[in-house]
């Protein structure tokens, strides 16, 4: 990644335009303070929530906290001089719409792409590391060439139009997902459910990141740009956890139904832990790699239903939240004496 990165830096260097703050306001401590605890717990309760159980005294108090500390840190927020986020930014529909949307297209990405899918061919399928990564490849290039036509539809036909039927596009792929059988063909089936998805991931990209950076004067382009870094981050992290979490939940039941029994009961609970340790364990003992293949399967088509349900209602929320064509290409931008962004007709 080092060749790649120097040419990027390389390029934002030559290309691309200076926009600085007049006023840079000092570090917000009580809100950063507040926000990294409240995320830390919040994720770790999600993972710890299928070993402590989802309705066990841990879970209900961790989530009872994190709720307790989301309400501190929007108190501080609001009473801030300066604060790290700005949360009056999101009563504009088109920045609050467009984060939501970004969060819950990283928060299927990170959960299916890093947590299920590598697992799914190199467990259940048992494809080399390599081999997973090189069959991951169609999702990549898809995303890389419909973020190009994302561009190039919004000013055209709207960024509601196009954010709706991106997310209905991510939902469908997921739904599709969920129906899949382990012995599903790569070429037939499953780089079509890639290119579906990648299709859907690649139109999000830069229609919501100009509305999020539309509501902003240039000055303040870097708050936007941290507000849409932060919910990638946000939704890819939640993503792991809560996707992670329910997949474990669910594969782990049902291998204790499949092998209650037929393995002693520390093996058995070494394999609800970790797929890997039940592939190794199906070399030593007959009925476990098809038990593990049925447990991964179950969860993994919940798991993408669940996903799928979530970014179907994302495209309902973006068609009521967006407003009409309001893409506009940044050097079209018109920036009043008074900060605020006009669009021209």
């Amino acid at each position: 990644m080092v060749p790649v990165a120097a040419v990027a830096i390389a390029m934002a260097f030559a290309f691309v335009p200076e926009s600085r703050d007049p006023a840079v306001p000092p570090l917000d401590l009580p809100g950063l303070a507040v926000s990294v605890g409240l995320l830390g717990l919040l994720t770790w309760t999600i993972i710890e929530a299928p070993e402590a159980g989802w309705t066990g005294g841990q879970t209900l108090v961790g989530f009872g906290a994190t709720l307790l500390l989301l309400t501190l840190f929007l108190r501080l927020e609001r009473a801030a001089q300066h604060p790290m986020l700005d949360i009056t930014l999101f009563r504009d529909r088109r920045f609050s719409a467009a984060a939501a949307a970004v969060t819950i297209s990283y928060f299927a990405l990170f959960g299916f792409i890093i947590f299920l899918i590598t697992q799914f061919f190199q467990f259940v399928r048992d494809y080399s590391a390599l081999g997973t990564g090189t069959r991951i490849l169609p999702v990549a290039a898809s995303i890389a060439i419909f973020a190009i036509v994302g561009g190039l539809l919004a000013p055209r036909i709207g960024v509601k139009v196009v954010v709706a039927v991106r997310m209905a596009l991510l939902g469908c792929s997921f739904l599709w997902i969920s129906t899949m059988e382990v012995d599903a063909d790569y070429a037939t089936t499953i780089v079509g459910q890639m290119i579906l998805m990648g299709t859907g991931l690649g139109l999000i990209s830069t229609p919501a990141t100009e509305s999020i950076m539309q509501v902003l004067p240039p000055s303040r382009a870097g708050v936007g740009s941290a507000v849409n870094d932060a919910t990638r981050e946000l939704g890819g992290t939640l993503g792991v956890a809560v996707v992670g979490s329910l997949f474990s939940s669910l594969y782990g039941a049902r291998l204790v139904e499949l092998l209650d029994g037929r393995l002693p009961g520390d093996q058995l609970r070494a394999a609800q832990d970790s797929v890997g340790i039940t592939d190794a364990l199906g070399a030593q003992a007959t009925g476990v790699t098809v038990a593990m293949q049925d447990a991964f399967m179950s969860g993994l088509g919940t798991a993408c239903l669940m996903i799928g349900l979530l970014c179907l209602a994302g495209a309902a929320f973006s068609l009521a939240a967006l407003p009409g064509n309001n893409f506009v290409p940044p050097l079209e931008r018109q920036t009043p004496i008074d900060g605020s962004n006009v669009i021209p007709n």
